[in-house]
């Protein structure tokens, strides 16, 4: 009778567990970048709203000084008249 010897390598799946690991890792450090440790943060806070309202108010006072540079042009006044050709002796 012949003798079957049964291995068992338990090796086989290191490399799967090990990517696993990594991406769980991953994710979890993706996302304590994203939030940057603060899970509660309102729209107002965030850096774009504020450069966006920032840009608004500067197109905003941009227009009213064009409103108030157009409004204080002075109308031109009236050239005079050529004066008349002296009279030749005739």
């Amino acid at each position: 009778m012949a003798i079957e010897e049964r291995r068992t390598t338990s090796g086989n799946n290191g490399f799967l567990y090990f990517a696993v690991g990594a991406l769980i890792v991953a994710v979890g450090v993706l996302a304590w970048m994203f939030y940057n440790g603060e899970s509660n943060r309102s729209r107002s806070d965030t850096a774009l709203e504020r450069v966006a309202d920032s840009v608004g108010d500067a197109a905003r006072d941009i227009g009213d000084s064009a409103k108030d540079a157009a409004r204080n042009v002075p109308t031109p006044q009236p050239t005079p008249a050529p004066a008349a050709p002296p009279a030749t002796p005739g």
